[in-house]
């Protein structure tokens, strides 16, 4: 990954943190779904992901993105 991706992946997480900030969960999930297409083992983005997701009311997604993100804090 090079200092493009890593800019790239940033500038996702701050759209995404702000369209959700925003109630816009859809376009959050979206942002951030952008950054994991870049970096799939991004632990803040599935984290992020997963609390848009809860906010949506979908629990077992944002679960499942918890569990992922856990797993990549613990280096797993």
């Amino acid at each position: 990954m090079d200092l493009a991706d890593l800019k790239r992946i940033s500038d996702c997480m701050e759209h995404g943190n702000l369209r959700d900030s925003q109630g816009f969960f859809q376009k959050a999930i979206a942002a951030y779904d952008h950054a994991l297409a870049i970096d799939p083992e991004d632990a803040d983005a599935w984290y992020n992901k997963g609390q848009t997701l809860f906010k949506m009311g979908k629990t077992e997604e944002a679960v499942g993105c918890f569990e992922i993100a856990t797993r990549l804090y613990l280096g797993e």
